[in-house]
């Protein structure tokens, strides 16, 4: 469901897929059949998911509502959209920096996200 939410929302937006295709690379990655990336920030981002010895998410609740869009830097080593990790934080991150969380579907809450995300990789030393 989150997928398809995700790209029947944002990901179908032309604006959203400009922005997109011209600033990210970007990848799918469907965690029902897909090992996980082996990235550095992987733990920060998978909360409570499962993995097995081949990056597959194996537990059924996972399965079933893992939705993210990371923001990485070129070389992989730095999430550009950092997550809450609870209700608070996500309500902070709303007022602080204007999203709340991965799984934005509607395209103008995705476009916040994406340009932050742009932001935070200009700003790094």
């Amino acid at each position: 469901m989150g997928g398809s939410a995700l790209r029947a929302g944002a990901l179908s937006d032309p604006d959203i897929i400009h922005l997109v295709n011209t600033e990210f690379v970007p990848v799918w990655v469907n965690v029902r059949e897909d090992s996980l990336p082996d990235v550095p920030i992987l733990k920060e981002v998978l909360l409570h998911a499962e993995l097995d010895e081949d990056r597959h998410i194996h537990d059924l609740f996972s399965k079933g509502f893992f939705l993210r869009s990371l923001v990485l830097s070129p070389d992989g080593q730095t999430l550009l959209n950092p997550q809450a990790k609870t209700p608070q934080e996500s309500v902070a991150n709303f007022s602080e920096k204007g999203y709340f969380a991965y799984a934005q579907v509607k395209p103008m809450d995705y476009r916040v996200m994406l340009e932050g995300s742009l932001r935070r990789y200009e700003a790094r030393p």
